[in-house]
């Protein structure tokens, strides 16, 4: 069996851990305390602020929105699953800590298989993550919640499934099934969240010059972190209505793109899908590809997302009317994002049954922002257990 690598707490041990019972209740003070002040060490730490994903991370972690996060919780006699075995994404570097806190909040003891690729920021993460478990009043939960890495060809995935109570898992289909294929236990939970892509709806009748560039720039905060290559971030354009401003709003997103430093490894990444496209016959002549690329096509086949490179590479597909998405998508769809659309519509568009996807739908801007309600699953409610007394 290949090495485990302790990532944090350094001196953490995964032994040790299996025989600690869950000490902490539902939304534990001491629970509350710690990620209080992880939140405020995310917003202030000089390195943390360099990364807006570590920012959003601090600002979701706050007390005001922990507050709506535990109106979400199932009511009644509710206690910890047990502990909990999170395998993160490598696409998102942030992702693995939004679930783990789900499970933290209802008093999971948690082991974090982080994923192989590392970077500058799951490093600034891990060392703030190392620092807080080491400080007196936190060193319980450090030894509780564990962040490892060993390699996936290991037989450490094997083993852990056999301890765990649930499995969070992030990562492709394959990926997926690979791991919901090892032995559990009879009632472990699997939560998994397979290959999913997003989309976005645009009133084109609503799009003024005035409202444009913010619009531009709410289009690109849903596009730029982790590389555009996050589930939620949206790939494809419904354009519905009024197309006189489309170029423009196009432009204003790419110019949005350059000021990033986005260009020469975008641009060949989206010539190549371009070029993939056209040999389907349904994609026309790019809108624009700079920085960003935006493709206008015929029709939708999520096949075509295989292709997808991410770096702010949008399909555009004219729709008459809210009910076309239904025929243009699939059950792969989780988020829509819409801009200049009535919620009144959307409620009454989203609860049609022919609608095999879309699990949420939120304003464009807010597509990143994560929900304990997340991929249809009630997040807080799957990772703890009810007791019913009559």
């Amino acid at each position: 069996m290949t090495s485990l690598t302790m990532l944090a707490p350094v001196n953490g041990n995964v032994d040790v851990m299996n025989e600690q019972a869950c000490d902490f209740t539902c939304f534990d003070p001491k629970v509350l305390s710690f990620i209080e002040t992880l939140s405020n060490t995310l917003l202030k730490d000089n390195e943390a602020k360099t990364y807006p994903e570590l920012v959003a991370l601090g600002f979701w972690l706050r007390q005001s929105n922990l507050k709506k996060i535990q109106g979400l919780a199932p009511e009644g006699i509710v206690k910890p699953l047990g502990w909990v075995l999170h395998f993160t994404p490598a696409n998102v570097d942030t992702m693995f800590i939004y679930s783990w806190v789900c499970a933290l909040l209802m008093g999971n003891n948690n082991v974090i298989r982080v994923a192989t690729k590392s970077t500058e920021l799951r490093e600034c993460l891990l060392n703030i993550l190392n620092q807080l478990f080491a400080q007196p009043e936190f060193v319980q939960l450090g030894e509780r919640n564990l962040f490892v890495h060993y390699h996936k060809q290991s037989d450490y995935s094997a083993k852990l499934s056999l301890k765990a109570d649930a499995r969070v898992i992030w990562g492709g289909d394959e990926s997926v099934n690979g791991i919901r294929q090892l032995p559990s236990q009879p009632r472990c939970r699997d939560i998994s969240f397979a290959d999913r892509y997003s989309a976005c709806v645009i009133n084109g009748a609503q799009l003024t010059n005035e409202n444009l560039p913010k619009l531009a720039q709410l289009l690109w905060q849903d596009t730029h972190p982790h590389g555009q290559l996050a589930c939620s971030s949206p790939r494809l354009i419904y354009w519905l209505g009024d197309t006189a401003l489309q170029r423009k709003l196009f432009q204003q997103v790419n110019h949005l793109a350059a000021q990033n430093g986005q260009m020469i490894n975008a641009l060949n990444d989206h010539l190549v899908t371009s070029q993939l496209l056209k040999t389907t016959g349904k994609a026309a002549e790019p809108i624009i590809q700079e920085a960003v690329a935006v493709i206008p096509v015929t029709c939708f086949d999520d096949t075509w997302l295989d292709w997808h490179l991410g770096g702010g590479y949008f399909l555009l597909l004219p729709i008459n009317s809210l009910e076309d998405i239904t025929s243009a998508s699939s059950a792969k769809l989780q988020t829509l994002s819409y801009w200049g659309l009535e919620q009144q519509a959307l409620v009454k568009f989203a609860q049609q049954p022919s609608i095999q996807g879309i699990d949420r739908v939120v304003p464009i801007g807010r597509a990143l922002d994560f929900s304990p309600v997340w991929d249809g699953y009630q997040l807080l409610t799957m990772l703890s257990r009810g007791v019913e007394v009559k």
